[in-house]
């Protein structure tokens, strides 16, 4: 049987940080995936935890690093990108990365009366003709999207184009915000842009400052040591050795020595608000990582229903939020608790262990020159298709077709994801290998959906692709 190999999907996206720690590691993880997202902006931005302050106003800076961390970590992107391209051509240059990086919004918590840099970057990749939606990921407060929007609504609202501009945003724009840390999406963009689709990631331990078998699958707490990260990140050019780890000897500007987790070594011990006993080298977070792994296309097809699960998570809209009823509002799900690991830190936490390793693979293309001296994520289609159509009781079989760009031996996983499904009792999964059978139970109602996944490793790198099953 011959199969069409699914085209991979780039998504748009601007990404906002506030300069904490984490917020840093993550702007290196998302450069390492600038490969297979359309980064069209990235953005300092203010959050109640860190802002630049304004002397004129008479307020001062609170836990500031400023913003040339962006472009130092730029810098060193451009000495690992002659290896990078090895092994994608299709990673972008530094010098347009350097183009599509500003400050934002960034006086004080929640400013929004003034546009910056940042907030016209925004506000114009909204209005770029391009039929994909545009990301807006908040890695720190939505003040500086705010504003762009804010602009909007000031240029065309009382005027005959403000509907259908109003139309076009809500269409076209997305916001992913980590946590909740500024006011300016309740005070205004909840109210304002109602139908503006808002993806808030609300349950952010394990992979953010906490990390144990509660919020975490046991079997991946191994990726969060020091004797873990140092040999697959930290020593893969000087790029990835900007990767903050405990203990490393970081100190960020302009942090309270409660937050110095790279140097000051009072913390040890447990010796900190989160109370857990780090090593040197110990992770220390990724908190918003979430916002961009949610968009990258490893076959789990997340992005086509927020409900349906992937990497940056899994979604369900809520009509009873402290936002807006009325807005299209949606939260981090939970899914079913999976031994001591609770449902809703697993709903992300259950793909760390691929996220990780995936991320230890590229960060080896940083220093490999050539492409047979790292590791390559195989690639895996379904022979019968991914959206099928099935009846109640029928009994159906999917071919996995993989192949893995270095040879490497491959090995089949599948599971029903459950949660992102509606039919709501037991399915009979017996799994072969690159086969799986899977029997539609009798009772399914038409409209019944089946979520089937198979995952694809080569010891490393993996690779999805889910399959729908609709009852007809």
């Amino acid at each position: 049987m011959t199969t069409t190999k699914t085209p991979k999907l780039k998504q748009r996206a601007i990404f906002t940080n506030d300069a904490e720690c984490d917020d840093m590691n993550s702007f290196l993880h998302l450069l390492l995936y600038a490969n297979d997202i359309d980064i069209e902006g990235l953005v300092l931005s203010s959050s109640i935890f860190h802002y630049e302050g304004d002397p004129a106003q008479g307020i001062e800076p609170k836990r500031w690093a400023g913003g040339q961390w962006m472009w130092d970590y730029l810098d060193d992107y451009a000495v690992a990108y002659p290896n990078l391209v090895v092994h994608d051509p299709a990673y972008p240059t530094p010098d347009y990365l350097r183009s599509v990086t500003c400050i934002g919004n960034v006086k004080t918590t929640g400013c929004m009366d003034e546009d910056t840099d940042g907030s016209e970057l925004i506000r114009k990749a909204i209005f770029k003709d391009d039929p994909r939606p545009l990301y807006l990921l908040a890695g720190g407060g939505t003040n500086t999207i705010a504003r762009a929007l804010k602009h909007i609504e000031d240029e065309y609202k009382g005027t005959p184009e403000w509907e259908a501009v109003y139309h076009r945003v809500c269409e076209k724009a997305i916001i992913y915000m980590i946590v909740t840390q500024d006011d300016t999406y309740k005070d205004y963009i909840a109210g304002a842009w109602p139908d503006l689709r808002m993806l808030h990631c609300t349950s952010i331990f394990g992979i953010a400052f906490i990390y144990n078998e509660t919020v975490c699958p046991p079997d991946t707490l191994e990726v969060f040591k020091g004797s873990w990260l140092k040999p697959h990140i930290l020593s893969k050019g000087p790029l990835c050795a900007r990767y903050h780890t405990w203990f490393d000897g970081h100190v960020y500007p302009g942090e309270q020595d409660r937050s110095q987790f790279g140097s000051n070594e009072s913390m040890r011990g447990g010796n900190w608000w989160g109370k857990e006993p780090h090593e040197t080298y110990d992770m220390i977070s990724e908190g918003d990582s979430p916002s961009f792994l949610y968009l990258i296309d490893k076959g789990l097809r997340g992005t086509e229903d927020p409900s349906w699960g992937g990497w940056g998570g899994r979604f369900v809209r809520v009509e009873d939020n402290e936002f807006n009823p009325a807005a299209d509002y949606w939260a981090s799900a939970v899914d079913d608790d999976c031994g001591p690991t609770q449902g809703k830190a697993y709903q992300l936490t259950r793909w760390i262990g691929d996220w990780m390793n995936d991320f230890a693979g590229r960060a080896s293309w940083c220093v490999a020159e050539r492409y047979e001296d790292a590791n390559h994520a195989p690639e895996v289609e379904i022979a019968e298709g991914l959206d099928l159509a099935v009846a109640a009781g029928e009994c159906v079989t999917l071919h996995a077709e993989a192949s893995d760009p270095d040879g490497d031996a491959l090995v089949f996983g599948w599971m029903r994801y459950d949660e992102a499904d509606t039919y709501a009792g037991e399915v009979e999964l017996v799994a072969d290998g690159a086969a799986c059978r899977v029997r539609v139970p009798a009772d399914a109602a038409a409209g019944d959906t089946i979520h089937v996944i198979v995952r694809v490793s080569d010891g490393q790198m993996v690779a999805y692709r889910r399959v729908v099953l609709t009852v007809a």
